[in-house]
């Protein structure tokens, strides 16, 4: 505190450093607001190429002016399964492109104009538009609020570093040849790696250099450290990331280092190419700063060419290192305790990559409630461990030996409950603002995943009787629970098959399931009747089939929802 009250150009530039990074988080958060989810869409829209991405990557940062929101963006969407790996590596090499227009904006227009007063009007109409009920002004109003304080942030930084000649001077560091480029390339690093920003690290070197603080060939290699210190955003995100955001992440690093490794390696080189492509421009040969920014540029195009021949290899590497996770496909009772497969924090940056892999959790959580109700009926183990769509539905279920009979219970905690518990978690971090037809989206998932549990919970306790008379001495009341079994057999198969269907089909097979389903309980009942009439069962017998007829009539009704919404629902939203 000291030093602000002390030295006031010292609080200029750090205030101006503060402001130019907090213009960045509103920026980025006001396209994405304002964009209305059309990033999202235009994303997935243009990756179908390696130079579809690469374009994407270059021109979503340059409008952006953040290559960490595109890379943040890119890890989130290859986390959700949305893009390929080869598509988010060429995005992320374009944003490295993408984001040298930054330092041409900077040294262009930032050092020679005062920016102060095109920022005041953009704050005052930027706070007025943010106050808006409607996502669209609000996310318009932070993108100026954004601009505004870029541009009074570079202004402070300006007036900072003017009055910090003997306070500030970068020019102590330096040293002789290699010693000099390598311990500035560091400090470029260590200043992105702190503030978060290769853009408030750059207008500090490029106002540095501007006011003879800083030599050339050292702030060169300042701009080199700069753009390795943008890898620490990748390396955050990996962190909440699955495997596939991890493999983009190290993508990520290892071309920042890989281009950085080279660039200081022919730094003179590279300075004489800056010298001769400066001539052809006709940029002064005392006008460093444009000179740092054509350097900029050309070394991150350096370094996508270095890359692109080694995209395929680098591609089998990463995913032969850290491979996609997968669903065990052993029987239940042989598996760990399970957990999400698919939820990330990584996802939770944009509502498509959420509801995205919150789908393909659900679909997940789909197959253990299978798995573990097939269990609870004494159902075979192949059957259990596969639900298959086609199944010999006429064939006779047998009475099961005691050591092949699931605890349905135990099943539950061990396999449904953690999973279950992981989406709950997983939807009260989720802070985004969604769209109406999101939020209905998001409703409807978690409703699924309520009946698919409540699915299991219904099998449990049908399998309280199950367990006492599934081997019972009194035929009528064992063929009775054959029957509940087969018919549970028969739900889970047509699910399954459905599950593998879309649109109209899908909805088509539901409702004929739900036909089945009543012509089924109205059979059992006029047969449960007639034993009762017969003497064949007791009252007591009798109820307690009633009751799991109407467990296993449960056990259907959530099923058949759950795979509505997860789905026959989802199919007709992609087509639409």
């Amino acid at each position: 505190m000291l030093l602000f009250f002390g030295n006031n150009a010292f609080s200029l530039l750090l205030a101006g450093i503060a402001l130019f990074i907090l213009g960045m988080r509103y920026l980025e958060n006001g396209f994405r607001a304002f964009t209305g989810g059309a990033l999202e869409r235009w994303l997935t829209a243009c990756t179908s190429s390696v130079w579809k991405s690469l374009l994407f990557g270059g021109v979503t940062t340059a409008l952006v002016q953040s290559s960490s929101l595109i890379t943040l963006l890119s890890i989130a969407f290859l986390s959700a399964g949305l893009i390929s790996l080869t598509a988010g590596i060429g995005i992320v090499f374009g944003a490295n492109l993408g984001t040298t227009t930054g330092a041409w904006l900077i040294a262009l227009i930032g050092l020679k104009v005062d920016l102060s007063q095109i920022a005041m009007p953009m704050l005052v109409l930027g706070v007025i538009l943010e106050r808006n009920k409607s996502a669209s002004w609000r996310g318009g109003g932070q993108v100026l609020l954004g601009v505004g304080l870029l541009f009074l942030g570079i202004d402070q930084m300006k007036l900072g570093f003017a009055g910090m000649d003997a306070a500030l001077d970068l020019s102590v560091y330096a040293a002789s040849g290699w010693k000099s480029l390598l311990l500035y390339a560091a400090l470029g690093t260590l200043a992105t790696v702190l503030m978060q920003s290769s853009h408030a690290t750059l207008m500090i070197t490029l106002t540095a250099l501007a006011g003879g603080q800083l030599g050339y060939m050292d702030a060169l290699a300042m701009a080199v450290g700069a753009n390795l210190g943008t890898t620490i955003t990748a390396l955050i995100a990996a962190f909440s990331a699955n495997n596939a955001g991890r493999q983009l992440a190290a993508a990520h690093i290892v071309f920042n280092l890989l281009t950085a490794m080279v660039a200081l390696a022919i730094l003179p080189l590279l300075a004489q190419w800056v010298d001769t492509l400066s001539s052809w421009l006709g940029i002064d040969e005392r006008a460093l700063t444009l000179k740092l920014a054509l350097f900029h540029t050309l070394f991150n195009l350096l370094g996508l060419l270095l890359m692109l021949p080694l995209m395929p290899l680098l591609v089998r590497v990463l995913q032969r290192w850290m491979p996609a996770a997968v669903e065990p496909d052993e029987e239940l009772s042989q598996q760990p305790r399970s957990s999400a497969l698919y939820l990330n924090d990584a996802a939770l940056l944009h509502a498509d990559t959420a509801l995205r892999v919150l789908q393909q959790e659900l679909a997940h959580l789909a197959s253990l409630s299978h798995q573990v109700i097939a269990a609870a009926l004494y159902l075979p183990a192949d059957f259990m461990r596969d639900v298959p769509a086609r199944q010999n539905l006429s064939s006779r279920l047998s009475i099961p030996p005691l050591a092949a009979r699931e605890d349905a219970d135990a099943l539950y905690h061990r396999h449904i409950k953690g999973v279950y518990g992981d989406i709950i978690a997983f939807r009260s971090r989720l802070d985004c603002e969604l769209l109406p037809q999101q939020q209905q989206q998001l409703m409807d998932d978690m409703l699924s995943a309520r009946d698919l549990v409540e699915a299991v919970k219904a099998a449990k306790h049908l399998q309280g009787n199950l367990r006492k008379y599934v081997d019972s001495q009194r035929p009528a009341l064992c063929e009775g629970y054959r029957q509940l079994r087969e018919q549970g057999r028969s739900v889970l198969s047509v699910l399954a098959s459905g599950s593998a269907q879309a649109g109209v089909a899908a909805e088509r097979g539901s409702a004929a399931l739900s036909q089945a389903q009543q012509m089924f309980s109205a059979g059992f009942e006029r047969q449960l009747h007639e034993q009762l009439r017969s003497g064949e069962l007791d009252g007591w017998q009798a109820t307690s089939l009633l009751n799991d007829l109407n467990y296993l009539k449960q056990i259907g009704d959530h099923l058949r929802a759950a795979h509505d919404m997860i789905y026959t629902r989802a199919a007709l939203r992609a087509a639409g």
